[in-house]
């Protein structure tokens, strides 16, 4: 099993068994939606295939989606938000012409590590639909959704609503120097990579290879820190 994803399971199930054990902290999460009815249980969602990881149920009918990251502040503490193919995410923001210019510089970085993933007009292209791009990746609903991110070290849920992240998101963009495109101080968007373990019949440099995915990955401690004004509550374990 993947242990970064067996790491999340847990941190979902932890999160689905210990908050109704903080009714200060569920109160924090009713005041910031209006939610007035008492808060029932929480049930795990990624088992139906849904984006969010839990979904926290009131009595009055509403639901709160929570998304779950975790960290060790120990590591180098990278977290992904999502992935898809080229093809897809041009789909979704652009057009042929970029999928060209992108499939291009992702099979010349796998030949070449060195090679940079990402162009300067390509940079810019992306940075025209960073918005869109971020609310795609951290599956942003404003109604009802909060973020959830559980250091590891400290046995820690930090919460925030995602519609304050939002508003403290820069979106920004710039080069960082392995050739990658940064997102304000906290998202980067990158070719995957990777050896690909379960596809070693396919060449590297194929588009069919998972390692030509783009990637977007959140920079877990610089999160931290530019979400420190906005976070609702927080409560260990």
């Amino acid at each position: 099993m993947n242990r970064n994803a067996y790491i999340g399971r847990n941190v979902e199930i932890l999160f689905k068994n210990s908050i109704g054990d903080n009714p200060s902290v569920i109160g924090k999460i009713q005041g910031q939606f209006g939610i007035t009815s008492r808060y029932l249980s929480s049930m795990s969602t990624g088992i139906h295939s849904e984006k969010a990881d839990v979904k926290m149920e009131f009595a009055d009918g509403f639901n709160v989606d929570a998304n779950i990251k975790a960290f060790k502040k120990s590591s180098a503490s990278y977290n992904q938000l999502t992935r898809t193919s080229i093809g897809n995410f041009c789909t979704l923001f652009f057009n042929e012409d970029m999928q060209k210019d992108l499939e291009v510089s992702f099979i010349a970085k796998a030949r070449d590590k060195h090679a940079r993933s990402f162009s300067e007009p390509i940079m810019q292209t992306i940075g025209t639909k960073a918005k869109e791009i971020l609310q795609w990746a951290f599956s942003y609903k404003e109604s009802r959704e909060i973020l959830v991110i559980y250091e590891r070290d400290s046995s820690t849920m930090n919460i925030y609503a995602m519609r304050d992240v939002f508003k403290k998101l820069g979106t920004e963009t710039a080069i960082t120097r392995n050739g990658n495109i940064l997102i304000g101080k906290s998202v980067v968007i990158q070719r995957k990579g990777g050896n690909g373990v379960h596809s070693l019949d396919i060449p590297k440099d194929s588009l069919r290879h998972p390692g030509n995915n783009v990637q977007v990955k959140l920079k877990m401690k610089e999160f931290i820190v530019e979400m420190e004004s906005v976070l609702l509550a927080s409560y260990h374990i």
